[in-house]
């Protein structure tokens, strides 16, 4: 940040990085730095550049269910028109409700049938009972721990730890059926 303002130069050393550096990178930024970032690799060719360097970038994105779907709907299909590779992940996540219009699921909307060669895989979130695993999730997000951290060093009692177990493992699985490696 400077001035207010979120200085797109800094991405350079984060650029940097992942081109001189050997190994795996996840960029988490969250979503008030993810449409800088992504003006910031579209304007500077940064998928030609990181493609050309052997690398390969997959960007994960969220579209939610209940009052959101409509947003979230556009944000994917932004983020799918703007990249010229099959290199997007996207979450489909239920917390909010189900992600369906007009009787039609993700797969059968026009955002994702107009832009399906350009995704990777999708993830599926079911929404679950928001007493237990909602709640014993957001304690995780919270802590901001990941689910490793939450069931071997967590202070969760025994079922809390059940429970993400269970959604670690099915979220686990269906990126396991990706070839992301």
């Amino acid at each position: 940040m400077q001035d207010g303002r979120i200085d797109s130069r800094g991405f350079d050393d984060l650029m940097e990085r992942l081109l001189t550096e050997d190994g795996i990178f996840i960029v988490d930024n969250g979503s008030s730095t993810f449409i800088p970032l992504w003006s910031y690799i579209v304007e500077n060719n940064v998928l030609e550049l990181l493609c050309a360097s052997g690398r390969r970038l997959c960007v994960h994105t969220v579209v939610t269910g209940g009052q959101a779907l409509g947003d979230t709907l556009k944000g994917f299909k932004s983020l799918a028109d703007s990249s010229a590779e099959r290199n997007i992940v996207v979450w489909l996540n239920e917390y909010f409700g189900a992600i369906e219009r007009d009787g039609k699921s993700f797969t059968e909307m026009l955002a994702y049938k107009e832009c399906e060669l350009k995704v990777f895989g999708l993830v599926r979130i079911p929404k679950r009972n928001q007493d237990t695993f909602g709640r014993d999730i957001e304690d995780v997000i919270a802590r901001k721990q990941t689910f490793e951290e939450a069931i071997r060093n967590g202070r969760a009692s025994v079922m809390s730890k059940q429970r993400l177990k269970v959604v670690q493992r099915e979220l686990f699985e269906q990126l396991d059926q990706m070839p992301l490696l």
